[in-house]
């Protein structure tokens, strides 16, 4: 049964995710991709989607200043408003047979500008079910206020789910009520346990270093053009690939995520150095789940901090590789990145529009030159899987996921496993790259990574 309550409190962290968009006009949408090959039922899929809106109310909410209270001028709140899958999701037919799985992208690039979210207007959810002669796509579209990849990766699988037991006329083990407490996590209280001097001391070293050494800019000839597509896209490593990969990072006595860091700092180095030899410090950021392992509800649980190193310090050997383990290994041990989000504490008190003002005026000293994002190994269904290790959604097999970052002022990779299938994915704001630049770079980078 829906609360009478129409307002809830949103996190400092959803906030945070707003006036970034504001300041930098940004879009703050990012993109979810199923493929699937078999039967699937768009009815069925409307039925999940009605219960995952119900699960996760918060999906229902317009982010909103309006509400009847003077904390409207200091804070914004989630709206709820009463919604069903037939407001969020297009179903559009595709049939011509010339047409390959690939040709999703295309699709997700069309469908981003026009459902590039504005969350304090529309519900932060939109779904695309394109079915095509071989295949179907679910395109999923979500405003990062609203939650981040992990927790969408957590409403996926609670999606499918939902599908299977609606397709199987399988008996639910519960009503799945919805939780109206969850939409304002999470809740940041203040800081005590962060005025240590060993924390403020390395707070204050890692901003003054960007302050003092600005990060790199990955070098795009011509610039970008917003009257053209949204320069997204996606890449596969095949299996035998992948393997190789996981050969050379067990030669090197490291871990994946390692590797992907070294990799893509040479790659940074090597494609400006067409622009020159200048030597810069190279920032590449990296989030950091703040989850607790139970925690599976939506929100924006997670950090990130930046790793840094000048380019003449980039090489090919396994020096390099030792001292990206140091620097991450020390970043993760000053626990900088939970102390960066608690800090944001200091942000509640202060008006929205002074929280406006400085977003506008400083929130572009703190780009990073990429963000790489290793999601890991993705489970989607592991319960039911064939053979060759794919997970089905009902009857159909799940062909290949993708996760694609929200486009912003500098390029964002997304890294996602599933079923030793690596999808690489990489988007920027249309000002800065142009798709055919974006495209190169990420070729750019495989090779690098398998080579």
């Amino acid at each position: 049964m829906v609360s009478e309550q129409r307002f809830f409190p949103a996190s400092i962290a959803d906030e945070v995710a707003y006036l970034f968009q504001v300041s930098t006009q940004s879009s703050l949408t990012f993109g979810f991709i199923i493929t699937l090959e078999g039967e699937v039922s768009v009815e069925v899929v409307r039925e999940a989607l009605d219960a995952c809106l119900n699960l996760y109310p918060k999906f229902k909410c317009v982010l909103v200043n309006h509400y009847p209270s003077l904390r409207r001028w200091f804070r914004y709140s989630w709206e709820y408003r009463d919604i069903t899958s037939r407001d969020i999701l297009e179903e559009i037919e595709d049939l011509n047979p010339n047409h390959s799985r690939k040709d999703v992208m295309s699709y997700f690039r069309h469908y981003h500008f026009l459902y590039c979210i504005e969350v304090t207007r529309q519900t932060p959810l939109k779904v695309v079910f394109l079915r095509q002669p071989k295949w179907v796509n679910l395109i999923f579209f979500c405003h990062h206020a609203a939650t981040d990849g992990i927790g969408f990766v957590f409403f996926i699988q609670r999606f499918i789910q939902f599908y299977e037991e609606s397709f199987y006329h399988q008996k639910k083990k519960d009503e799945y009520a919805p939780d109206f407490r969850v939409i304002s996590q999470p809740e940041i209280k203040f800081p005590w346990r962060h005025f240590s001097l060993r924390n403020y001391y390395a707070y204050l070293k890692y901003n003054a270093l960007l302050q003092r050494e600005p990060s790199a800019q990955v070098r795009s000839r011509g610039g970008g053009d917003l009257m053209k597509t949204l320069p997204a896209v996606v890449r596969e490593i095949s299996p035998p690939q992948l393997k190789m990969i996981r050969t050379t990072v067990k030669r090197y006595r490291t871990t994946i995520n390692h590797y992907l860091l070294a990799t893509m700092f040479r790659t940074i180095k090597k494609w400006n150095q067409q622009w020159g030899e200048k030597s810069e410090r190279i920032y590449i950021n990296v989030p950091v789940n703040l989850r607790s392992p139970e925690d599976r509800i939506l929100g924006n649980i997670l950090s990130a901090f930046n790793i840094s190193f000048r380019s003449d310090m980039i090489d090919n050997n396994g020096r390099f590789l030792k001292l990206i383990q140091e620097e991450q290994t020390s970043l993760m041990e000053s626990d900088l990145a939970r102390t960066n989000v608690n800090l944001t504490w200091f942000l509640k008190p202060l008006p929205l529009k002074l929280k406006m003002l400085m977003f506008k005026h400083y929130a572009h000293t703190f780009y990073p030159t990429l963000t790489l994002s290793n999601m890991g190994i993705c489970y989607l269904n592991p319960h039911q899987k064939d053979k060759e290790g794919f997970h089905y959604m009902g009857p159909a097999r799940i062909c290949s996921i993708s996760a694609i970052a929200n486009p912003v002022k500098w390029p964002q990779m997304v890294i996602m496993t599933y079923n030793e299938r690596m999808a690489i994915s990489i988007s920027v704001s249309r000002s800065r790259f142009s798709l055919e630049t974006v495209e190169s770079f990420l070729d750019f980078f495989i090779r690098e990574l398998i080579e």
